[in-house]
């Protein structure tokens, strides 16, 4: 990733502890790290081209908010499924783990920074976020009060809340298909050494 940035023309903010950084490594010289970033602010600098990220929620709706492209190395969870709706949306490229080479991470930054429909794409998602006939302190003092009127709001709730743990965790459901499979198992080797048994039986008859 340092060599990869030091290829970018723009100046790179890199969210990572200097007492971690190997000595041997020199830091490319358009690279400025640190241990703590306010990343919501960083981003909504009139300057700012790119965020890299992992494909968190949190950084995603940032993103969208001041209108910044991203690139994407997912690692667990959640994070591979937000990058691929990032690019079903043009929001920017999502690069595999495992396939982190300096050239390539380096022409996947600059085509998103320098691809105008990358920035065309969050404009118009900004424009869709922000669109809302309410805003959201109208939206939820109607349903806070309903809440309190229908005590507590117990009709809301999912009726999983009211089944039993083992019916929650599908316990049920498994010992059934558990019990299937192994009542069909046991049926099924009956049956061969039923077959089996007769097979010697004939071909000991047709010897004698």
């Amino acid at each position: 990733m340092n060599t990869a940035f030091a290829h970018l023309p723009q100046v790179v903010i890199w969210r990572c502890q200097q007492s971690k950084w190997p000595n041997e490594l020199k830091l490319a010289p358009n690279v400025k790290i640190a241990d703590w970033l306010p990343q919501n602010d960083l981003l909504g600098h009139p300057m700012a081209r790119l965020l890299v990220i992992h494909g968190r929620l949190n950084s995603l709706m940032e993103a969208i908010y001041h209108e910044v492209p991203v690139v994407g190395i997912p690692l667990f969870g959640d994070q591979h499924d937000n990058m691929a709706r990032v690019e079903a949306k043009k929001m920017g490229i999502a690069l595999r783990i495992n396939h982190p080479k300096a050239d390539r991470f380096t022409r996947t930054m600059k085509q998103v920074i320098e691809d105008k429909r990358y920035k065309s794409a969050m404009m118009y998602l900004i424009i869709i976020h922000h669109s809302h006939p309410l805003p959201p302190n109208q939206r939820l003092a109607p349903w806070i009060e309903h809440a309190l009127q229908a005590r507590g709001g117990t009709h809301l709730q999912p009726y999983a809340f009211q089944q039993p743990w083992y019916q929650q965790h599908s316990l049920n459901v498994l010992l059934f298909l558990s019990g299937s499979v192994l009542g069909i198992t046991y049926l099924c080797v009956k049956l061969i050494r039923t077959v089996a048994f007769r097979i010697c039986i004939s071909g000991k008859q047709k010897q004698t």
